[in-house]
C-alpha cells in the first residue's frame, strides 16, 4: 500500500479522524488508498477489471460514511486491519453479485429469530465483532497487571501487533543503559523486518477467502448443472462433489495452521535477547509464565461473565 506522502503516525491520525465521519480525512484516505482497494480483488483473487470496478464502488459505499474505520483501535497493524476489512467486503460483494441470497434456507436460532445461511451456518460476524472487542479490552486489562520486567517481554514477542507504551520505553532504556529513541528505532527497525513474514501471512489468509469463494462458486455450479438423473447431469454431480472435497479439504487445513497461530508474526527470541540483553532460555521461560498467567487470568474472566 502507498503511503509515499505520509508517515505511519499521520496515517493512524487520518483513520482515527474518519471514524468520527470527519469528511476531510475521508477524501485523504481514499486520495491514499484507492488505487489499492481497486487492486485488490485483481492482485490477491485474479479478477477482471470490470469486477475490481463494481468491487470498488461497493467498497466505496460501505466506507465512506467511516463508520467501519471505528473498528480500528490500533491495538494491531493498519495494513492487517485494512486487508481484513477488503477481504470481508469482497465476500459482502461476492455474495451480492451471485445473488446467494435466491439459493438460502431460511432457518430459526433458538431466541426464535429468523436468519438466512450459507453453507447452513448463520452469519454471526456481527456477534463475533463484538466478542472480539470485549475479549481484545480484556486481553489489554490482563496484560496490564502483568510485571513491567515480564510484559515488555512478551510485548516485543508479538511487537508486530503490540505497542510499547512510554514507561515500557523508559524501562528498556534504563535497563540497557540506552537511550528511549534508541529503543524506539530499535522496535520500528524490527517492525520493519517482521512486515515481510506478516505479507505472507496475508497471503494465506486470501487464500481462505479464495477457497471459501470457490466453494461457492463450484456450488452454484452444481445446482445448475447437476441437477437431474442424465448422464450429463450424474458426469457433472460427480467432478463437482470431487472438486467441493478438495477445496474443503485445504481451507479445512489452512483454518487448523491459523487456529494453532501460525499466522502470527512473532519476533525470534536471539532478536529479543539482543535487545533486552538477556539469554534466549531467559527470554522463552519468561513468555511461558507470562502466556500462562495471562491464559489463567483470561479463563477467570470468562467464567465470571
Amino acid at each position: 500500500m502507498k503511503q509515499t506522502s505520509y508517515t505511519n503516525e499521520e496515517i493512524l491520525e487520518i483513520v482515527k479522524a474518519c471514524g468520527g465521519g470527519d469528511e476531510k480525512s475521508l477524501q485523504t484516505f481514499f486520495d491514499i488508498y484507492s488505487q489499492d482497494i481497486y487492486n485488490f480483488p485483481i492482485r490477491v483473487f485474479h479478477l477482471s477489471e470490470d469486477d475490481a470496478s463494481d468491487y470498488y464502488i461497493y467498497a466505496f459505499e460501505r466506507l465512506k460514511t467511516g463508520k467501519r474505520f471505528k473498528s480500528f483501535v490500533g491495538k494491531s497493524s493498519f495494513k492487517t486491519w485494512f486487508f481484513s476489512v477488503l477481504r470481508n467486503l469482497l465476500i459482502d460483494w461476492q455474495r451480492t453479485k451471485r445473488e446467494v441470497k435466491t439459493q438460502t434456507i431460511s432457518k430459526v436460532n433458538k431466541e426464535g429469530k429468523e436468519y438466512s445461511t450459507i453453507e447452513d451456518e448463520p452469519d454471526k460476524r456481527s456477534e463475533a465483532l463484538a466478542l472480539a472487542i470485549d475479549v481484545s479490552d480484556q486481553f489489554h486489562s490482563v496484560l496490564s497487571t502483568i510485571k513491567i520486567e515480564n510484559r515488555v517481554v512478551f510485548k516485543l514477542s508479538f511487537v508486530y501487533y503490540l505497542h510499547l507504551d512510554p514507561e515500557e520505553v523508559r524501562f528498556i532504556a534504563e535497563k540497557t543503559n540506552r537511550s528511549e529513541e534508541e529503543i524506539r528505532v530499535e522496535v520500528l527497525r524490527l517492525r520493519e523486518e517482521l512486515s515481510g513474514r506478516e505479507e505472507e501471512n496475508l497471503k494465506m489468509e486470501d487464500k481462505i477467502t479464495s477457497l471459501y469463494l470457490n466453494i461457492l462458486d463450484l456450488k452454484e455450479q452444481k445446482k445448475s448443472k447437476a441437477q437431474g438423473d442424465s448422464v450429463e447431469a450424474q458426469y457433472y454431480k460427480e467432478r463437482l462433489d470431487h472438486a467441493l472435497s478438495k477445496k474443503y479439504e485445504q481451507r479445512k487445513k489452512l483454518i487448523e495452521k491459523k487456529q494453532k497461530g501460525h499466522f502470527l508474526v512473532r519476533t525470534p527470541y536471539r532478536e529479543i535477547a539482543r535487545i533486552l540483553g538477556i539469554s534466549e532460555g531467559g527470554v522463552s521461560v519468561t513468555l511461558l509464565r507470562v502466556l500462562e498467567k495471562m491464559q489463567k487470568k483470561m479463563h477467570s474472566m470468562a467464567g465470571e461473565g
